[in-house]
């Protein structure tokens, strides 16, 4: 599992070690800012704990063998509002200090162990694309306010006070700014330096660095450590001390409870902001790693560790992708760097926090300003211009109403504000994928000449509406708007309305009331509406409303009969159904012929070829068949031996579904010409023909066509054009349907 030793996994550990040594000291000065600085020591041992953990649980059991899991700084500032929010309260009533800090010590178990178990759980349920559904500008907003968070926790730990306006004074004297110009000046510097090369040592080193030059300027002005300290530039640690575990049983009986559960929502916001930090960098260690993670994995192994972190004292860890790309860069292959990784931690546990009362006040400050300006100059400078104005402007948003009302505050005007703008957005796209009328889109019903004839003239009258997406309040009253506008422009009559739901995912409560109105519409319009491809669970809330007058069929009406004098508004299966009922309803009104009524032969060849002789010289060469309901002239694969021509009845062009179910894709009436491609081609039938209804047709077989060829050669040429004007109509269709699509 943990391969051979290798020297780079061991010198990778060790550095990462480094690194969150640095991090945990000031990430507690940040959190315990508010607290004596007795329990500063503790704090920072606190987070080097939760470190140990999170690397041990990482090198075990995580699916990349180099992803490094500790506390990340991005979630510190939501922990250092709840631990203020609990201080401040605590303070205000007069609690005693060892109280005050049981009480936030248990509020950091306690978020801690629940981001575990909500972080277990998304893993668990497979949520681990939930990330995705944040949006951007949230994102950006909430993570310039963590920068912002920062540099105000720099400023307090270097100068030693909370930044208020009672305290302006103090920042703005001359102690103020002795206190805060270093401490700006070592981020900055540090800053440039990482932007700059990349390096993992440029944090160490400048830290080393500034600790040298400070306690050369200490020396050589005669002062000693207790002079630093009295003028703020040592962190007062000298009654601290580093105690384990963090509460004794007796601390367990100071604990405020109420104070804890009133301080939910940062506990959520600490989860929440966990979940996300580890999804985004679970995404990067894959990029870094050139490999697949499964982060429902990922987050139930922090879901893991940080239910134990939340036992031990409590400080949630992700993963980093920085420290998984150092790992990878110094040639470290196993989980030995891990191992190495969290027993550097152990080993600065054990050597004891003492150290950090060495550590000048600027240097922790400023290592906070550091991170302050990564998160603002990342979030508000480098992407100004790859996002749009109103995206960036929501962003400078939130992070103004984190500075002004808190983390939580800024994340729920975000989303707040976000959603709104989505809605409109989405809005603006529309729900209508295309507006056909019955002429560009033909219903797969094959009519005679005298029935095309007439629906070339009427079938303008059919209104056809693809719509897509998800329908709600906002894209539902621009469907409206848009069928008023066409009746009141009365430039196209309109006596039928096809909506198809075909590329619809859902329906919400909202649009369903708008299809009320669209009832009361069609009503005072006098139109048929045709609901065609709607799912069952949106059928059945239309039909909760009322707006059916007849139950959904199964199949479309033919010519089979009269419709009813009223506009119907019913569902069928499928958009040809729907088109194929408003053709027949216009048949229906507009001919006097009945459809059941046959056409002798030559009447209908003398129809569609213009030429009674040349009709007369053919006829012969067909033979009559009259078939039984439910019989197929042929089926998928049988040889191409024969065309037909309807007399009367129905036939249908199916193929096979699943389960042995067939659909009818074409519906031909009395007329009508089938079976014509396969006779030209030979090829086999690529569908089966069944009778629908007791039909006669008129077949010509393979030899009596060739027979026709040679025999009544003119003839035979006009009975080809008409062949010929038969197969242009049908592509002309399937072109505009084409161009009205694009």
């Amino acid at each position: 599992m943990f391969g051979r030793l290798n020297i780079s996994d061991i010198a990778a550990g060790v550095i990462i070690a480094i690194l969150f040594v640095t991090t945990a000291v000031s990430t507690a000065a940040l959190i315990f800012a508010g607290l004596p600085a007795l329990y500063y020591l503790t704090g920072v041992t606190i987070l080097l704990v939760a470190t140990a953990i999170c690397a041990l649980v990482g090198a075990f059991f995580s699916g990349f063998w180099g992803a490094v899991i500790g506390p990340r700084s991005g979630i510190a500032p939501a922990y250092a509002g709840m631990v203020a929010a609990i201080a401040a309260t605590m303070q205000t009533s007069g609690a005693d200090p060892a109280a005050t800090f049981a009480t936030v010590i248990a509020s950091m178990m306690t978020a801690t162990a629940a981001t575990g178990v909500i972080l277990y759980l998304l893993g668990q349920f497979q949520l681990g694309g939930l990330v995705r559904y944040i949006p951007y500008p949230v994102m950006g907003g909430f993570f310039a306010g963590i920068g912002l968070i920062f540099l105000q926790g720099g400023t307090e730990v270097s100068v030693g006070l909370p930044l208020t306006a009672e305290t302006l004074d103090r920042y703005l004297s001359q102690d103020g700014i002795r206190l805060l110009g270093p401490a700006f000046a070592f981020g900055l510097v540090t800053y440039l330096l990482q932007r700059r090369t990349g390096h993992w040592a440029v944090m160490p080193g400048t830290i080393v660095v500034a600790i040298g030059a400070f306690y050369a300027v200490l020396g050589s002005q005669g002062l000693v450590l207790a002079d630093a300290i009295a003028a703020g530039w040592l962190p007062d640690v000298r009654e601290a001390s580093s105690h384990w575990p963090p509460l004794s049983f007796a601390d367990i009986a100071r604990i405020e409870w109420p104070l804890i559960l009133s301080e939910s929502g940062s506990i959520a916001t600490i989860a929440m902001l966990s979940a996300i930090i580890l999804l985004l960098e679970v995404s990067g260690v894959e990029i870094v790693g050139d490999c697949e993670i499964d982060p429902n994995r990922e987050l139930k192994v922090a879901g893991a560790a940080n239910v134990g972190n939340g036992f031990l004292g409590g400080f949630a860890g992700v993963h980093s992708a920085s420290e998984t790309a150092l790992a990878v860069k110094m040639g470290a292959g196993s989980r030995v760097m891990g191992l190495a990784f969290a027993a550097g931690i152990l080993a600065t546990i054990a050597l004891g926090t003492g150290f950090i009362g060495l550590i000048p006040n600027f240097v922790l400050g400023g290592l906070l300003v550091f991170l302050g300006l990564n998160f603002l100059v990342d979030w508000l400078w480098r992407n100004r211009r790859d996002i749009p104005k109103v995206d960036y402007l929501l962003i400078l948003a939130i992070l103004l109403v984190i500075a002004t009302a808190g983390l939580l505050e800024g994340i729920a005007f975000g989303i707040a504000v976000a959603t709104v703008l989505f809605v409109i957005s989405y809005s603006r796209l529309g729900i209508i994928k295309a507006e056909l009328n019955g002429r560009d889109h033909s219903s797969h019903v094959v009519r005679g000449i005298e029935s095309r004839d007439l629906l070339a003239e009427e079938a303008r009258r059919i209104h056809i509406l693809k719509l897509q997406g998800f329908i709600f309040f906002g894209t539902a009253d621009s469907l409206l708007e848009t069928l008023r506008r066409r009746l009141n422009e009365g430039n196209e009559p309109t006596d039928y309305l096809i909506l198809d739901f075909k590329h619809v995912s859902r329906i919400d409560t909202s649009a369903v009331q708008a299809f009320a109105k669209l009832k009361r519409l069609a009503e005072r319009n006098n139109l048929a509406v045709v609901l065609t491809d709607l799912a069952e669970r949106e059928y059945a809330r239309l039909d909760h409303i009322g707006f059916f007058t007849d139950y959904m069929s199964t199949t479309p009406l033919r010519a089979t009969g009269g419709t009813p004098d009223s506009r119907p508004r019913f569902a069928l299966p499928f958009l040809d159904d729907g088109v194929a009922w408003c053709e027949e309803d216009i048949l229906y009104r507009k001919s006097a012929r009945r459809a059941g009524e046959a056409i002798p032969l030559e009447d209908q060849l003398t129809e569609v070829m213009g030429n009674r002789d040349a009709a007369a010289r053919i006829a012969p060469y067909f033979e009559v068949l009259d078939i039984e309901a439910g019989a197929f002239l042929f089926h998928q694969g049988d040889p191409g031996d024969g065309l037909y021509m309807l007399s009367e009845g129905v036939a249908s062009v199916v193929l096979g579904g699943s389960g042995g179910a067939e659909r009818a894709i074409r519906i031909f009436q009395r007329g009508t010409l089938l079976g014509e491609m396969a006779i030209y081609t030979q090829a086999p039938r690529t569908a089966a023909v069944r009778v629908d209804e007791d039909s006669r047709l008129f077949r010509l077989s393979l030899d009596g066509f060739e027979a026709m060829q040679r025999e009544a050669p003119r003839a035979a040429g006009l009975f080809h054009s008409y062949v010929v004007r038969l197969l242009a109509e049908r592509l002309d269709r399937a072109n505009r349907e084409i161009q009205q699509l694009s």
